[in-house]
């Protein structure tokens, strides 16, 4: 079940590693994490963000 949004950083740039989580929050929508992801970036243009869903398992 998709429960929401999170931010995430790739501390490698654009290379094959795990993105990090920015912070524990998950956002409702995907247009929330967009909204802060370009807050950040206007601050840290060079930072590589992006927001993945988060799904809550159903066992």
């Amino acid at each position: 079940m998709l429960i929401g949004f999170v931010l995430l950083v790739s501390p490698c740039s654009h290379d094959a590693c795990d993105a990090i989580p920015v912070s524990e929050r998950v956002y409702s929508s995907k247009t929330e994490c967009e909204q802060v992801k370009e807050a950040i970036q206007f601050r840290r243009p060079h930072a590589v963000l992006f927001c993945s869903e988060v799904y809550r398992s159903e066992n």
